[in-house]
Formats: structure tokens, sequence, C-alpha cells
């Protein structure tokens, strides 16, 4: 990995540190569909950024 391919994943697990705490705390009783959700996201954008490149 490049350098600022690093800073880049610094960077995601510094916002998700910030948001994944208060996600979880407002879906207490709902957590698994909006996990499902967020981890169809992350999906889509991991398969967006790997077939046209780096933006």
């Amino acid at each position: 990995m490049t350098e600022s391919q690093w800073i880049a994943l610094v960077g995601l697990l510094m916002v998700a540190v910030l948001v994944v705490p208060g996600a979880l705390r407002r879906t207490r009783g709902r957590v698994l569909p909006y996990a499902a959700a967020w981890l169809a996201i992350v999906a889509a954008l991991i398969f967006v950024y790997t077939t046209f490149g780096p933006f």
C-alpha cells in the first residue's frame, strides 16, 4: 500500500470511530437490519472503487 492509501484508511477508521457508537446507541433494538444495510453500502463502495480505480 502506498502512503496515500494508508492515510485514506486511517481517515476511514477515524470516521468509523466517530459514527459507529452513535449509530449503535440510536438503533439499540434494530441493529441487524442497519448493520446489513451499512455492510451492503460499504461493499458497493469497495466494488465501485476497485472497478473504476482511484478518483
